[in-house]
C-alpha cells in the first residue's frame, strides 16, 4: 500500500508542476495590490499638485489686491483679497480642509521676518506679506498609509504696495 501511495503522489506532484491552470490568477493576485496602490498613488499626487497650483494662484491674485492700494467700490482690499482666496480655496473647504489667509505688513524690507509687523495690507510703498495655507486631509487613503493624516500647502508672497 505505501509503494503504491508513493506512487500516486509522486505522479500527483508532477501532474501539479506541469499544469499551468491558475497561474494567471495567482500572478493577478500578487501584482494587483501593488499596481492598485501604484494607481492610487498617482491620483493622490495628481490631486495634490493641483491643491498646490490653486493654492499658488490663490496667492497671486490676493497679493494683487493688495499691490494697488485702491478701495474696491464695495468692502476693503482686505475684503477683497479674502473673497478672491475663497472663491479659489474654498472646494478644499467642502471636503474638510483648512483655508487660513495672514497678511502682515512690515512697513519696508528691512524689516521682513522681525516682529516689527502690523496685521494690515499696508498703505502706500509699505512692504506686505501675503501668508495663505491650506490643510486637507488626504484624498485616496495613501498617505495615511504612511501616518501622514493631514496634507498642508503654504504660500508667502511679499511685496510692496504701489507708491
Amino acid at each position: 500500500m505505501t509503494a503504491a501511495l508513493a506512487r500516486w503522489r509522486a505522479g500527483f506532484v508532477a501532474r501539479l508542476v506541469r499544469d499551468s491552470r491558475g497561474v494567471s490568477a495567482i500572478e493577478f493576485a500578487l501584482v494587483a495590490p501593488v499596481v492598485f496602490i501604484l494607481v492610487l498613488g498617482t491620483v493622490e499626487i495628481a490631486l495634490d499638485m493641483f491643491v498646490d497650483a490653486s493654492v499658488q494662484i490663490a496667492a497671486q491674485q490676493a497679493s494683487r489686491v493688495g499691490l494697488t492700494t485702491a478701495n474696491p467700490a464695495s468692502g476693503t482690499r482686505a475684503q477683497q483679497a479674502q473673497t478672491i482666496v475663497k472663491n479659489i480655496l474654498g472646494r478644499w473647504q467642502n471636503i474638510g480642509g483648512t483655508v487660513s489667509i495672514t497678511t502682515l505688513n512690515y512697513g519696508s524690507y528691512n524689516n521682513v521676518g522681525s516682529t516689527s509687523y502690523q496685521s494690515n495690507m499696508g498703505n502706500f510703498g509699505d512692504v506686505v506679506s501675503y501668508n495663505i495655507t491650506v490643510t486637507v486631509p488626504g484624498f485616496s487613503g495613501i498617505p495615511q498609509l504612511f501616518g501622514v493624516q493631514t496634507l498642508t500647502f503654504q504660500r508667502n508672497y511679499i511685496v510692496q504696495n504701489e507708491k
